[in-house]
């Protein structure tokens, strides 16, 4: 009995063990069925995807042009040699090899091992970017592991510090771009503002590699060839530009702006001193823009529209023609200046201590008289000054898409003053106003834009980007006598006897004609006045004055209008001089 019942209890385990195994077999036969053929393609898409490595090919960024097609900025091929810490065992022997072959600096050392202790292990940290193909060669044939050598651009900025705050530059991303370590990004300017035009499209290649990782091949059938930007060409002239800054440098820090007065091109723009955008990629970058940012003349601020200043006399354009306009004189009319007028309780000094005599509306505006433009904004009003000066383009933003911080000043009236200060209108605030003074604030743009759009009676609009249509601006509907009234003035500016005399130009006849200005950054007191008031020489330099000056030529059919502010030159003459070269530049080229 005992037999046949342990022969029952084994066949019942056997059956159990049998049925079991077949269930397990049929499982991974089904298994192996749904992975080998069921689900083939998506495993091997998957197997495939592991072997894979995508290298982004970033594509030619497009060049930003001056109006004759020169490049002003502009990629230029190179080669980079890289290491990504986390692909080899020794890093440290690794940077030692790589410094040897490389002749590494120990700046660039350091900042190799500070780049690595900020990031991920598996980020690319960039050895050297311009390798030439000696050292590219020795590198290459060791196949050190961890070293990639990758071709790329690095953008190149040919007009240097003179276009800077205008043109813009390149940098890194504030996120970094996956398998595109060395992507770029326009930061300022056009850069910035084109960016998605010249960026271009980029391209991939599908790199195959073993099962350790090393690289075995590429699959062509999914290489992408990445599509290079689109060109920007913009409205600047290349020799007048160059002249422009590079006078305006020599006077220590400023801004100017050249316009075409029919098109409203912008043919110069730049703001003094500026930045070389090259070096923010050496391993002197730290320094450098350490030294920028503690620079007085802070050569980060474009002051060309972020700069702004008391228009001074060169205001006096605005207020000549307001009075015309409005019919409160005729041009004949005359005020006797004996170097001060006293009204209420308050002296007004004119600039020529001595006095200018009598004068009427041509001899102020060549003489720069203040005592006749005190008088002359009494006796108009503030409200009809603020009409002109906002008729011709001051008060006004214009670029705001390619200048973000671009500041539209101040062109103050009686309900400004009660908003910002508290306090009341006054006489004293209208006289001021009436020289430049006071409230009023502009930049180096509307000052241009004011004298182009005087001279020409319409309204005139800057363009910074080259477009073929020329524009159809509307009249100003001045009346044309009183603009010859004004163009009287302001052509014996420039001649004998004029507060700008010594920057007369004269190219095969032409001649330019424009307003001098100054910027009082100080008050004098009674007693500075009484033994003497300092010379800019005697001063700090950021108490000495700004200079101003607004330009245009031909004097019978005004095609230019410059505007230069040099900043604590102490008065209008290097301001004047520096409009003068870039006017005979532009004069020379319609040669």
């Amino acid at each position: 009995m005992i037999d046949i019942e342990v022969g029952h209890t084994f066949d019942r385990r056997s059956a159990l063990f049998l049925t079991t195994g077949a269930v397990l077999t049929s499982v991974l036969v089904l298994r192996m069925l749904q992975m080998q053929v069921f689900n083939y393609r998506d495993y091997k898409k998957k197997s495939e995807n592991n072997s894979f490595r995508i290298q982004i090919n970033m594509p030619e960024r497009g060049k930003i042009l001056s109006r004759e097609g020169i490049p002003i900025s502009r990629d230029a091929p190179i080669y980079r040699i890289y290491v990504v810490p986390e692909e080899t065992d020794n890093l440290d022997e690794l940077l030692n090899t790589l410094t040897t072959d490389l002749k590494l600096r120990e700046k660039t050392l350091k900042r190799i091992w500070a780049q690595i202790k900020k990031q991920q292990k598996f980020q690319p940290v960039l050895i050297s970017e311009h390798t030439d193909w000696k050292n590219l060669a020795r590198v290459s044939a060791k196949n050190l592991p961890g070293v990639h050598i990758s071709s790329g651009y690095s953008r190149v900025y040919e007009m240097g510090e003179s276009g800077a705050h205008i043109f813009g530059y390149v940098g890194a991303p504030k996120k970094p771009v996956a398998n595109a370590p060395f992507f770029t990004t326009g930061i300022l300017g056009l850069e910035k503002r084109f960016n998605d035009d010249m960026a271009g499209t980029p391209g991939q290649t599908v790199m195959l590699s073993n099962a350790v990782g090393r690289i075995t091949g590429e699959d062509e059938d999914q290489f992408v060839q990445p599509t290079p930007g689109v060109d920007i060409k913009t409205t600047v002239r290349w020799d007048a530009q160059r002249v422009l800054y590079d006078t305006l440098i020599q006077h220590n820090a400023g801004c100017g702006v050249a316009l075409d007065i029919e098109t409203g091109d912008i043919l110069a723009m730049t703001s003094a001193p500026g930045f070389d955008a090259g070096k923010f990629t050496s391993d002197d970058a730290d320094e450098y823009v350490e030294k920028l940012m503690s620079d007085y003349t802070k050569p980060f601020v474009n002051k060309t529209v972020e700069g702004l200043f008391p228009p001074g006399s060169t205001f006096k354009i605005v207020v000549a023609l307001a009075a015309l306009e409005s019919g409160a004189i005729t041009p004949d009319e005359t005020v006797y200046c004996p170097g001060y007028w006293d009204y209420g309780d308050r002296r007004y000094h004119c600039w020529e201590h001595k006095g200018h005599g009598t004068v009427n509306l041509a001899d102020a505006l060549a003489h720069s008289c203040d005592i006749y433009f005190y008088k002359l904004a009494l006796k108009i009003g503030i409200d009809v000054i603020r009409k002109m000066a906002l008729r011709l383009g001051l008060g006004e933003k214009y670029m705001t898409d390619i200048f973000p911080k671009e500041m539209a000043g101040n062109i103050p009236d009686k309900y400004w003053k009660e908003k910002h200060i508290g306090s009341h209108w006054v006489h004293g605030d209208t006289v001021i106003s009436g020289i430049g003074q006071g409230f009023i604030l502009t930049n180096c743009l509307q000052l241009a834009v004011m004298i182009a759009r005087a001279m020409s009676n319409k309204i005139v609009v800057p363009r910074l980007i080259y477009d073929d249509e020329r524009p159809k601006f509307k009249s100003l509907g001045l009346m044309d006598k009183n603009i010859k009234f004004v163009q009287r003035g302001l052509e014996r500016v420039t001649q004998p006897g004029g507060t700008a005399a010594g920057s007369a130009i004269n190219v095969d006849g032409a001649k330019m004609a424009g307003k001098t200005g100054t910027s009082q950054v100080r008050n004098i007191s009674r007693a500075e006045r009484a033994t003497g008031v300092l010379s800019a020489s005697q001063l700090e330099w950021n108490k000495r004055n700004h200079g101003l000056f607004v330009g245009y030529a031909p004097l019978d059919a005004p095609k230019y209008a410059v505007c230069v502010i040099t900043e604590h030159s102490g008065g209008s003459g290097p301001a004047a001089r520096t409009v003068a070269a870039v006017m005979k530049t532009l004069l020379q080229g319609d040669k």
